[in-house]
């Protein structure tokens, strides 16, 4: 066989893979047509129905979808695949990201539902699926023009569910410090900010991160769950640990040997001995990660306020658990929460009595993000889109109006993207395209989203808000007065600049705010 070592292996595996794969062939065919390079051919050691194929795009090719690192290939030989195996290719560039395009990937799999699934996950990676029943049996479309189709088709900025993978989290690289600092050191922090901000987006990221470093981390949404639900779903996720670990489980009075709920013990009553007893075994602090926490602040919580009660009792015996391992020199809890309203750790009484959590939590505000940070995931969403933002222009108008606002943005893009001419790749996206997008009214336009934003900060701080028209006024000796009056009076007006609502100066951060402020 010609050529060098490596190149002969190359070749060899590459035929491996040709024999071993239904439309392996076809797919390599499919390769060559546009002078694709692929690098390496990776039999899964794990799961011999993968392959992890790289592959170095043609220059024309390259330039036209902005791809010029390596694109990563799984062949999956699954009749079905799973969100899992969309999970596992997100997770292998995490872990190549230096060599690998970190935008996009192939999926090569005989599962015709694999691209409906692919949709679905919109806002996530970049996956094209080739399906390799249909390269056998049919006339193949090229490559390249399967890319164009999914840059077209799937508009990645259109999200408003949380963000689950890795590959869609951008920026916060400030506040993921802030909360593996306290991590490491057991330090509880609660993190507050606007909806949609990106809470619960940055809770899932750093629950991800730190299970990858091999800690303990478990995550409890309490919205709308009783006192009950949250102490067994606590105790069963603590249960799971200790046996993936492979350690004794202790005996429990709330949980069977097998992880089980005991319906003859009532969980309140025996639920902090148990907590007790799993902590002893784990090796290794736990980490908790409890999102809407303000949900167990009577008077905000939509289970009612007798029930959240009973929720905020529960933390309240939690935090008892934390500080009673620590006096005893034990590993306990980290906790991370999130949520709107902090009074659960901002105010001292709860109806007239000391509130036992004041203080309990550092916390972190999640104000918009910075304008550095809003840049970064603009283009890279976009470069998933086959757009392009390079005028400086666009990206300050997107800051300007929407303040590093991460749904504002996205809504703002997703719109100005409707305005694409035909099936143009690449399309440098113009600043015009943007400002008609901010101008649409109705709903799920970025002036309504800015609505829903405005409508809930004054739901949750609706003093603060009122002050709002005096702030922004178009009286500049009213201006004036009631930001000589903020400043003199800083609690009264705290979480307007904290959570990004204006600038410390207190004139309007997103500006697309102000005008319904004024109207």
């Amino acid at each position: 066989m010609a050529g060098t070592h490596n190149q002969q292996v190359l070749a060899e595996h590459k035929a491996k893979f040709e024999r071993r794969v239904t439309g392996g062939r076809e797919f390599n065919k499919l390769l060559r047509e546009i002078d694709a390079e692929p690098n390496r051919f990776v039999e899964d050691p794990r799961d011999g129905r993968r392959w992890w194929i790289y592959i170095t795009l043609p220059r024309h090719v390259r330039e036209t979808f902005d791809l010029h690192l390596e694109v990563l290939c799984l062949s999956a030989s699954y009749e079905r695949v799973e969100p899992r195996t969309l999970n596992t290719i997100a997770e292998r560039l995490l872990e190549r990201e230096a060599r690998l395009d970190p935008d996009f990937a192939i999926l090569l799999t005989p599962d015709p539902a694999a691209a409906d699934l692919v949709r679905r996950r919109r806002g996530q990676l970049a996956i094209l699926t080739v399906n390799s029943d249909e390269l056998i049996s049919g006339p193949p479309v090229g490559l390249r023009e399967r890319i164009a189709e999914i840059m077209i088709t799937h508009d990645h900025y259109d999200l408003t569910l949380p963000v689950t993978e890795p590959a869609a989290f951008y920026g916060r690289r400030a506040e993921v410090a802030t909360l593996d600092f306290a991590l490491d050191r057991g330090q509880p922090v609660g993190i507050f900010g606007l909806r949609k901000a990106g809470k619960t987006s940055l809770l899932n990221f750093v629950e991800q991160h730190r299970t990858r470093l091999g800690k303990h981390a478990v995550r409890v949404d309490i919205s709308g769950q009783t006192a009950e639900q949250f102490q067994l779903a606590l105790l069963e996720k603590c249960h799971g640990i200790v046996r993936k670990h492979g350690r004794p489980v202790p005996r429990l009075m709330t949980l069977t040997r097998s992880g089980d709920p005991n319906p003859a013990v009532p969980v309140s009553t025996y639920w902090i001995r148990d907590l007790h007893a799993l902590l002893d075994v784990l090796p290794g602090r736990l980490e908790l990660f409890i999102d809407e926490i303000d949900q167990a602040w009577p008077g905000r919580s939509h289970v009612g306020a007798e029930e959240a009660t009973a929720v905020f009792n529960s933390l309240i015996q939690l935090r008892g658990v934390i500080q009673s391992r620590e006096a005893e020199g034990k590993e306990g809890i980290g906790i991370i929460c999130a949520g709107v309203d902090p009074a659960i750790f901002e105010r001292p009484l709860l109806d007239g009595r000391d509130n036992l959590l004041y203080k309990f939590a550092r916390l972190v505000f999640l104000s918009p993000m910075s304008r550095d940070e809003m840049q970064e995931m603009v283009r890279s969403l976009g470069k998933r889109m086959g757009l392009r933002y390079r005028d400086a222009d666009t990206i300050d108008f997107l800051f300007r109006e929407f303040g590093g606002h991460p749904l504002l943005t996205r809504k703002a893009c997703s719109a100005a993207a409707r305005k694409r001419p035909g099936q143009e790749i690449p399309w440098h996206v113009p600043l015009a395209a943007l400002e008609e997008a901010a101008r649409i009214q109705g709903p799920n336009s970025p002036r309504s989203e800015v609505g829903d934003v405005l409508e809930s900060f004054t739901e949750w701080f609706g003093d603060e808000a009122a002050m709002l028209p005096l702030l922004w006024s178009e009286d500049p000796d009213e201006r004036t007065e009631a930001r000589e009056w903020a400043r003199s009076e800083p609690d009264m007006a705290a979480h307007l600049v904290s959570y990004g609502i204006t600038d410390d100066d207190w004139a309007p951060r997103i500006h697309a705010m102000r005008a319904l402020v004024l109207r």
